[in-house]
């Protein structure tokens, strides 16, 4: 039995575009989107392929995400959320320091009413009725570690989150050139699997006049030119 030359060639494009579609899959991490899984799944068994024929790759194929740029985004989401939650955490610490340092006082200008003492004395030194991590000093020391977390936070998110806007734009420029090749190759792989309608065949039929005026009109200069050379040849 004779086997199609040209059948066979239509079966390895097929069956390297679906191979190329599996890989593109895996990078991008879209492996679930059923467009896709569906049509490998076609292409690799053969089977309906004009009615994936039909469809404009373009309309149907997903738009993926750099999953290094994922992770940068996430990490830098917690980061914001980590800067704005440490923003109050002084103004609260203080609070809670006054609300400790007040309860204390209370305590101790009752156990001791002669003593004369102020609330800010007391506060720094405590004078047994105050833990050391409440007393003013501990809690301005610690409000000064966090305002300046808060801004070594706040110049690094300025500045990487420039830098990831960038990359992530010329990330995505390369995705969409990719994902544009893709709907090449797949309108280029499935165009003659459509089915003949009177579309397609006046779309086929204009397609060959177009390319028979092509080679009539070089045929034509072929031919003038045949015929200059032939005038110009000294006769015998």
């Amino acid at each position: 039995m004779e086997v199609d030359p040209m059948a066979t060639k239509k079966n390895q494009e097929t069956t390297l575009l679906a191979q190329r579609l599996q890989e593109w899959t895996t990078l991008r991490g879209v492996q679930s989107d059923p467009y896709l899984r569906q049509l490998i799944a076609a292409l690799t068994e053969g089977k309906n392929l004009h009615i994936w024929a039909e469809l404009n790759p373009l309309e149907y194929l997903p738009h993926p995400t750099s999953m290094l740029h994922a992770n940068r985004s996430n990490l830098v989401r917690i980061l914001t959320i980590i800067r704005n939650v440490l923003v109050f955490a002084p103004v609260a610490l203080t609070w809670a320091a006054v609300g400790a340092a007040t309860k204390g006082f209370a305590a101790y200008t009752k156990a001791n009413g002669a003593s004369v003492v102020n609330f800010l004395d007391f506060w720094q030194n405590g004078h047994g009725f105050l833990a050391a991590h409440w007393r003013i000093g501990s809690v301005a020391q610690l409000d000064f570690l966090i305002i300046l977390a808060v801004i070594a936070l706040t110049l690094y998110l300025s500045i990487y989150g420039h830098k990831f806007q960038n990359l992530r734009a010329d990330q995505e420029i390369v995705i969409d050139q990719e994902r544009a090749e893709i709907a090449l190759e797949i309108s280029h792989a499935l165009h003659d699997k459509r089915k003949i309608t009177a579309v397609t065949m006046n779309q086929a039929l204009a397609g060959s006049i177009s390319r028979l005026i092509v080679a009539t009109k070089n045929l034509e200069s072929a031919a003038k030119e045949i015929n200059k050379l032939e005038k110009k040849r000294p006769r015998a």
